[in-house]
């Protein structure tokens, strides 16, 4: 636990807005490098009894894609463990568009290992992190709670909690040499920093799906580019996998009406039925899709993570993986360091994460110019891009290591 000073306030090293994948497995990270930490969450932990539709935190009915770089990490920062029970292999990714020649299969055992990635409800992730925290002696977590505000001093930062709960309503203080904002695209802590935020719209609707399909997907993803947008399915337990359909945003709404019979008929019309029928689907969820990314990450003691500082197209499935690696970067560069807080650290920081930021920023932008393309001159290129990589194991490879890693090998 944080210490508490006689003055009340919680004296700790590191304040985390955001109890979310990114503000949770940062929390740990420090804490078994020694270090104190207290984490304010807005809302309350998923219950057994509630309806993963109606969760409000970052815990609910969606499913992550977890890249065997980002398992690999989180093995040895000690969580992967708490993790390893929910999570379902990903051994073969088969890469595809509709009407169009061209096809890339990607096998795990051809770049020697067990899995490409992993998928795992976020409601199971949730449960995971969420038990594992509470188990560290070092991590204080004050929810349901938000941060109001805060103020720098030259080595301190004091944060303004308010406990939400409407039965108490109680102020805390919170007394850091570090406040990281991991709080999401509307993030606390870059509104009180005042920093700027670039957003890009892609006018559609990612609409998301449990789905069962008549064979067990036996470790296979498919990807499948359409001209209104791509279709993934990702596999979970047993014959179920995660549906993805991009819809066009003037489109959503009757799709989002569909009897669920005829959304899957449209689903296995883009798709295709890769696993024999699609015999039953969950509700499903409607979110928008944008790019939001914050040009200056880091002001005084204070720096943004995960998507609090970016947000992508899930079409390359980065996202969360990005966050992941931002974890990575910022614990080996404080491992050297006393003072988290020091301006210069969260200089080098930033820097540090930007190529791998506009990366893949970059990468998300063009696969939607590209697949989304509507000119058949277009569409026969993209095949012979297909056939070409699947043809070249090199060039495969290397497309698979990106696919694991999130990074150019």
């Amino acid at each position: 636990m944080s210490r508490e000073s006689s003055g009340s306030a919680i004296i700790t090293d590191v304040f985390i807005s955001g109890g979310g994948p990114v503000g949770l497995m940062l929390a740990i990270g420090l804490a078994k490098q020694g270090r104190q930490v207290v984490v304010a969450e807005q809302f309350a932990p998923i219950a057994e009894s509630d309806s993963l539709d109606l969760v409000k935190n970052s815990f609910d009915g969606r499913v992550l894609a977890i890249s065997k770089g980002s398992q690999q990490f989180l093995d040895k920062v000690g969580i992967w463990q708490a993790m390893a029970e929910f999570v379902t292999p990903i051994e073969h990714v088969h890469v595809s568009q509709k009407g169009y020649m061209g096809i890339t299969i990607l096998h795990s055992d051809e770049v020697g290992v067990d899995a490409l990635g992993y998928s795992i409800q976020a409601s199971n992730l949730g449960k995971a992190l969420w038990k594992q925290a509470n188990s560290e002696d070092n991590i204080q977590i004050l929810c349901p709670a938000v941060l109001d505000s805060f103020e720098e001093s030259e080595n301190r930062v004091k944060a303004q909690i308010t406990n939400s709960d409407e039965s108490t309503n109680s102020c805390i203080e919170v007394d850091a040499g570090l406040i990281v904002g991991a709080d999401g695209t509307q993030s606390q802590v870059r509104k009180v920093l005042g920093l700027p935020i670039e957003e890009k719209s892609y006018d559609a609707f990612g609409i998301l799906a449990k789905i069962e399909t008549e064979k067990h997907p036996q470790g296979w993803a498919y990807e499948r580019f359409t001209e209104q947008g791509p279709v993934a399915l990702l596999p979970t337990e047993g014959h179920t996998h995660k549906a993805v359909m991009v819809c066009p945003k003037e489109k959503v709404d009757s799709v989002m009406q569909l009897s669920d019979d005829d959304y899957i008929s449209l689903f296995a019309s883009k798709m295709g039925e890769r696993m024999g029928r699609f015999t039953g689907i969950s509700p499903r969820i409607a979110y928008p899709l944008k790019e939001t990314y914050v040009p200056q990450m880091s002001k005084g003691r204070a720096v943004l993570m995960g998507n609090a500082s970016h947000t992508q197209h899930p079409v390359a499935a980065q996202g969360l993986n990005l966050g992941i690696r931002d974890i990575q970067v910022f614990l080996e560069m404080g491992s050297k360091t006393d003072d988290l807080g020091d301006r210069q650290l969260l200089a080098e920081y930033v820097l540090s994460r930007e190529s791998d930021h506009q990366k893949v920023m970059g990468l998300t932008d063009t696969l939607i110019q590209v697949f989304q393309h509507s000119s058949p001159i277009v569409g026969h290129l993209r095949g012979l891009g297909l056939m070409a990589m699947q043809a070249m194991p090199g060039l495969k490879r290397r497309f698979s290591k990106f696919a694991m890693q999130g990074r150019q090998i």
